[in-house]
This record gives C-alpha cells, sequence and structure tokens, in this order.
C-alpha cells in the first residue's frame, strides 16, 4: 500500500500544481489581442495561422502548426469566442504545463527519498509559476510559453531517473530536442548541459552506436517539420516573411539572418550595464530573498551533488551570454531556462538552513513557509500583472476599422502597428469587412528583396509596384486611393500628412 501511495504522489502532485498554475493564468489572461509583456507579435502569429502563413525568423513551424489546430479546436468548441482570447488560453495552458513537468521532475530526481518530497516538488513548481517573466508569457500568443514547456520536457528527459535503456534515453531526447528545433532555436543553447549529463551517465549513453542511431531517426520529424515554411511560401500567403520560395530566401529566415546585427557590436562598455540588467531581471523574478534562497540551494548542491551543480552552470551559462549579448528590449525573455532553474534551487536552499537550525524549524515548515509567502507575493503583484482590462491594442483596432477606408494603402514600420494591422486583416478579418481591398506595406521591411517580391505577387493592384520603389508606391497610390501612415516614417513628408486619431492620412498637397 505504501509503495502505492509513493507511486502516485509525484503525479499527484505535478497535476495539483498545473491545475494551480492555469487557475492564476487562466484568471489573470488577456481577453484578446494585446501588446503587454513585449507581445506584440501576438497579432502577427495569430493571423500567420489564420491566413496559413509564415511568420518571422525563423518560421516557428512546429507553433504555427499547434496554434493553427488549437484555434480550429475551440473554433469548433465556442464558435463565437475571440480569436486572440483562444491564442493567449494555449499558452495559459502551455505554461501551466511546464510547471506540473517541473514538479513531477524534482519530486523523481531531486527529492525521491525525503518523507516530505511533494511539498518540496511542489514548492518548486509553484515556485516557476509566480515567477513574473513566465506568468506575463502565460497570458499572451506568444511563442515562449511553449518554448518553456519544451525545455521542461528536454531537462526531464535529461534528468529522469527512471530505469531506462540506452534506445529507450535516446528516443525521449531525440523526440524532445527535435521538436524543440522546429520550436525556438535557443533551445539549442541547453545542449551542452545535456550532453554533459549524458557522458557522466555510468552506462555511457554517448559512446554507444545505437544512441546515436535511435537519436537521428527520433530528431527527425520534429527537424522535417521545417519543409512546411517552403511548402506554404510557394503558395505566396499575405505575411510570407523570407518568402522562402528559394533555398537562398529559406536559409535567411530560418537562420535569423535579419536579427545577427543585434548580437554584433557588444563593446566591454557594454558588459556592465548587460550584466546589471541581467542580475535585475534573475533578482526580481523571486525578489532577493527569493534569490538568496536559491544560492544557498546551488552551495547545497554544490557540497551533496557535484554533477548536478556541474550540469546547473552549463545550462544557464550560454543562454545568460546570448541575452546579454543580444541587443533587444525584450532580450530578458531568454532568460526563461535561467529563471526555471533557480526555482529547483530554491527548496534545496530551504533544506540546507532547515538542517542549520534544527532545533527551531523543521524542513516541512520551512518550506510550507517559503510557499505561503510565495502566494502572499503574488496576491500583491496580482494587479500589476494581471491582463482582464488591458484593451491597448484592442482600442486601437477598433480605432483602425473606425478610421480606414476601402482600397486603403497603409504604410507602418514598427511591429505593434504592424501586427494589428496583420490580425485585422488576415486574423479576424475585421478590416476587410469595413475596408475592403486594403493593402498593407512596412516600410521597414521594404528593403528586402524577398518583400518586394511578395507584394508584387500578394498586390498586383497596388499602383507602382512593378517599380520596386517605396517612393514610387507612394506617389502612384495617394493619386488614386486613400493613404495611410501608422508613424510618420520613410517616405512619408511630414507636410503631407494630417493627423486622423492615432493615424495620419497623407495627400500630396501640404
Amino acid at each position: 500500500m505504501e509503495g502505492k501511495i509513493y507511486i502516485w504522489t509525484g503525479p499527484v502532485a505535478a497535476l495539483a500544481t498545473t491545475g494551480l498554475a492555469f487557475s492564476l493564468y487562466f484568471f489573470t489572461l488577456a481577453p484578446g489581442l494585446t501588446w503587454a509583456n513585449f507581445g506584440a507579435d501576438g497579432g502577427e502569429l495569430l493571423a500567420t495561422a489564420v491566413s496559413n502563413g509564415v511568420p518571422h525568423p525563423p518560421g516557428y513551424p512546429l507553433y504555427i502548426l499547434l496554434l493553427q489546430g488549437w484555434l480550429a479546436l475551440w473554433g469548433a468548441i465556442l464558435p463565437g469566442s475571440d480569436l486572440a482570447w483562444r491564442g493567449n488560453l494555449l499558452s495559459a495552458i502551455a505554461a501551466a504545463l511546464s510547471c506540473g513537468v517541473t514538479t513531477l521532475l524534482v519530486y523523481r530526481f531531486l527529492a525521491p527519498s525525503r518523507t516530505y518530497a511533494w511539498l518540496y516538488a511542489i514548492l518548486a513548481g509553484g515556485m516557476w509559476c509566480v515567477a513574473p517573466l513566465l506568468w506575463g508569457q502565460a497570458l499572451i500568443t506568444e511563442v515562449y510559453a511553449v518554448h518553456a514547456l519544451l525545455f521542461a520536457l528536454l531537462a526531464w528527459a535529461t534528468l529522469d531517473p527512471s530505469p531506462l535503456t540506452v534506445q529507450q534515453r535516446s528516443l525521449r531526447l531525440g523526440i524532445v530536442i527535435g521538436l524543440g528545433i522546429a520550436h525556438h532555436l535557443t533551445l539549442l543553447l541547453l545542449l551542452p548541459a545535456v550532453f554533459y549529463w549524458l557522458w557522466q551517465m555510468p552506462e555511457h549513453p554517448l559512446r554507444r552506436v545505437r544512441f546515436w542511431i535511435t537519436f537521428a531517426v527520433a530528431i527527425l520529424p520534429g527537424i522535417l517539420l521545417y519543409l512546411r515554411i517552403p511548402w506554404v511560401a510557394m503558395q505566396a500567403p499575405p505575411i510570407n516573411w523570407g518568402y522562402a520560395n528559394t533555398l537562398a530566401n529559406f536559409w535567411w529566415l530560418v537562420s535569423g539572418e535579419a536579427y545577427r546585427p543585434y548580437l554584433a557590436g557588444l563593446t566591454v562598455a557594454d558588459l556592465l550595464p548587460r550584466l546589471s540588467q541581467w542580475a535585475a531581471v534573475i533578482t526580481e523574478q523571486y525578489t532577493p530573498a527569493g534569490f538568496a534562497l536559491g544560492m544557498v540551494g546551488l552551495y547545497a548542491f554544490d557540497q551533496s551533488r557535484p554533477r548536478w551543480r556541474t550540469f546547473c552552470l552549463i545550462w544557464l551559462t550560454p543562454v545568460s551570454l546570448y541575452t546579454m549579448a543580444y541587443n533587444t528590449v525584450d532580450s530578458s525573455i531568454y532568460l526563461l531556462p535561467v529563471i526555471w532553474l533557480i526555482a529547483l534551487w530554491i527548496p534545496e536552499g530551504c533544506v540546507l538552513i532547515s538542517e542549520q537550525v534544527r532545533r527551531r524549524a523543521t524542513v516541512s515548515a520551512l518550506l510550507a513557509t517559503v510557499a505561503a509567502a510565495a502566494l502572499i507575493l503574488t496576491a500583491i503583484r496580482l494587479p500589476d500583472y494581471a491582463l482582464q482590462r488591458d484593451d491597448k491594442a484592442e482600442s486601437y483596432l477598433a480605432e483602425l476599422n473606425q478610421t480606414l477606408v476601402p482600397g486603403s494603402v497603409v504604410f507602418s514600420s514598427a511591429d505593434a502597428e504592424t501586427f494589428t494591422l496583420w490580425y485585422g486583416a488576415y486574423g479576424d478579418g475585421s478590416l476587410q469587412v469595413t475596408a475592403p481591398d486594403l493593402i498593407l506595406i512596412n516600410a521597414a521591411l521594404f528593403q528586402f528583396d524577398w518583400y518586394r517580391d511578395l507584394l508584387a505577387d500578394v498586390y498586383p493592384q497596388l499602383p507602382g509596384v512593378e517599380s520596386r520603389s517605396i517612393e514610387t508606391i507612394l506617389v502612384a497610390s495617394a493619386a488614386e486611393r486613400p493613404v495611410f501612415f501608422t508613424e510618420v516614417v520613410y517616405p512619408a513628408v511630414q507636410d503631407h500628412l494630417t493627423p486622423v486619431g492615432s493615424l495620419w492620412r497623407y495627400s500630396v498637397q501640404p
């Protein structure tokens, strides 16, 4: 009987953590389209899924397929539900599942022989659940909640202490890594830690041919998902980054060539501010006290589990260096695997402190105290992190529907405005109703040959499109159609723009 209780305690703890996490996320979920939490990409991702297109690099083939199926499923279950809300719900479920996987992993790997293992594991999963960076991504349509689930599964496939054969472990790892590569390429940064762990295993799986044969077979289906991109691109959907109907364009997309400048130019003078930002993001997640507990836990592992300590350090180092080198306003989001790791250290910090003050507190009491403190902190943070009343993006979309007229040509540049336009035109379709024959041009993308080719194929009726000149297109369009700008951006001339709400109406006469 005791054996059965032990077997089921881990899954029950994982299920409880998943349920609690989903409850938090569901009741703080954004009700529709949102720009919160670096979530401007949501409009593009939703529009891409609906129009069967290709999103920004590297193309996210796994995520788009998941999103398409998810939107169709909930469209059948709740036909009147908001399209963006459905996408947000997918993130909530993926993030909650990552918390459940984390709890189960901790229960089986870090605390299998302790009488309070279930509390230890739930605390780790719960801390991860309420980390602001994950919480924020769980409420919006973005790729990072699914990324969190995949790297939690990667850790589970690597660290699971179950007696697996070499082929079984290789099969698990190959499937997860293949799907991870098909979703977000930063998963590759975690592989040095994975292969370190495998190299240190007594059975030496990396030295066995059958491991690599099984691994190659298992990873292949995930990698083959990238074939979706050229297949879809050849159909010339309106959202078609890279227009990957050629090998050169395909490589431009999947290699993220457009984003390489963000990785260049890091100087010694930049290093200290970036390091400071890294520390600020990490500390904010669990407060300085929680971070200190995590450091105590890492120290405890250093003394008792040096192999696990080394795995942790190899896991977090490439991700941290990449985040500091990648110079964008939202680069902190790449720290999710590091923040996840600290959540696993916090319970061990509680254990070490309890052992040092054994007469004053038991381990279970301190674990429960930290869990209660996390709940109180979450309640305090709730008004600032909940998105039920977030309507900035929805209000902007409503204004677009009121302002744009049939046949409009709209020039945009910034992500938030551009992706909202794409959502209205190709996602929920509202702009196609209020402004039929709408033509959307992104001035920032016009620098690329593939984008000029795409405009000619998608909008053959666009005046001046054959010239491949944005200045010519503007002049020709203004002579035949209503022209709007979302921002004062080239090729607009300030004297030719008249503000109309949040937009600018272009006219030849100043």
